[in-house]
């Protein structure tokens, strides 16, 4: 049998061995696979790093959708208990409206713009202390930091709320836009070029 052997049976000095047992990899195989995990490895983490701004972005989006249902909310319940009694000199129909044990500043059925109206409503929470009507003070809610209106914080000096943590994070926030004298009905607009 001239240099092969049958069932691939190798021989030498009297020792047979069996070629098919004898696998494994080469150095250069190893060193191609770890190059393949390295590279799969950086691109999984641009990609990953890529997902912190869709995470603001959808944020935003959520309370930009908080913010309209809350609005909603209450012009639903003006709707079913009535106006209540409107503020003597007043320019629009305002009136405060008890929700739930806070009070919510409301004109023309709407929540106002400053913190003890849309803010107060969406936070379900008490007034804090200097932040009311005509304030534009930041205001922590969770992730967020609301403005009332007139602030230089939120584009256009709109009442609402942005996410500091933000590339830009005029540009990544929730606008409440509500006219001076309170006719129709408030905008609720998300910015999310700065997330």
């Amino acid at each position: 049998m001239d240099g092969v052997l049958p069932n691939a049976w190798a021989q030498h000095d009297s020792v047979q061995v069996d070629l098919r047992s004898q696998r494994g990899f080469t150095l250069i195989e190893l060193v191609m696979v770890i190059v393949i995990l390295g590279v799969l490895a950086a691109v999984a983490v641009v990609r990953f790093v890529d997902l912190s701004g869709d995470a603001r972005t959808s944020s935003i989006r959520a309370l930009e959708g908080s913010v309209k249902t809350a609005s909603a909310l209450i012009n639903s319940f003006i709707g079913v208990r009535g106006q209540g009694a409107v503020v003597a000199g007043s320019p629009v129909n305002l009136t405060f409206l008890d929700y739930g044990g806070v009070t919510i500043r409301v004109w023309n059925g709407y929540p106002d713009r400053w913190w003890d109206g849309i803010g107060m409503t969406l936070a379900n929470t008490a007034p804090v202390a200097g932040t009311g009507y005509g304030s534009s003070a930041a205001i922590p809610y969770g992730k967020y930091t609301f403005y009332g209106w007139g602030n230089g914080a939120i584009p256009n000096g709109d009442a609402g709320w942005r996410l500091e943590g933000a590339p830009d994070p005029a540009n990544c926030s929730v606008a409440y836009t509500y006219t001076y004298n309170g006719a129709g009905v408030p905008a609720v607009t998300s910015r999310v070029t700065g997330c």
